[in-house]
């Protein structure tokens, strides 16, 4: 048997992957900011894209179009708190990284800051972006992206890692061991 949904949640069956914390905008004007995301995925890998889904009211896309990048910053569990402050507040109105205690650290390669407690980072140039109906869908191209040794073999070690994946509202599971097929 099967339970129908309201068209509008079918996001509730595909919206597991990892919620990442995305920083924007310029560590050198001093105009930066932090937002949870679960919305975001490969796109390509030659060249690499990677592409993310954010509200076209949120202060991130106001930064992101002004500056043209971000960083896609991979968490592990022991920041779900901070997801949740950070998903809680306006950075136009609070400094999200001080009160979600995490730092900001200098990119290599862009403008916006990555976040120093995080698993790893993906630094992204905006490509392009299309507005669908108060959300932007932002493409980026992958310059740098780079993980600590312990979450790495050639593949995310889930099971050290530890991601956390939003089910929406305040669900979220984390990632478990992975297994060869």
């Amino acid at each position: 048997m099967r339970k129908k949904l309201p068209d509008e949640e079918f996001y509730h069956l595909i919206n597991h992957g990892p919620c990442v914390l995305v920083t924007s905008g310029s560590m050198k004007r001093g105009e930066i900011n932090v937002a949870p995301i679960a919305w975001g995925t490969p796109v390509n890998d030659e060249p690499p894209l990677v592409a993310i889904c954010v509200a076209t009211s949120h202060h991130t896309a106001k930064l992101i179009n002004k500056y043209g990048c971000f960083a896609i910053n991979l968490v592990s569990r022991q920041l779900i708190p901070a997801i949740k402050i950070c998903g809680s507040v306006s950075g136009r109105h609070a400094d999200k990284f001080k009160r979600a205690g995490i730092t900001p650290s200098g990119c290599r390669k862009i403008s916006t800051p990555f976040i120093k407690e995080s698993a790893g980072h993906i630094e992204c140039k905006l490509k392009t972006k299309a507005d669908y109906g108060g959300v932007f869908l932002f493409v980026g191209k992958v310059v740098h992206c780079e993980i600590e040794n312990r979450f790495y073999d050639g593949h995310l070690l889930p099971e050290k890692a530890k991601t956390p994946h939003h089910l929406g509202g305040s669900y979220f599971f984390v990632s478990g061991k992975r297994k060869k097929y």
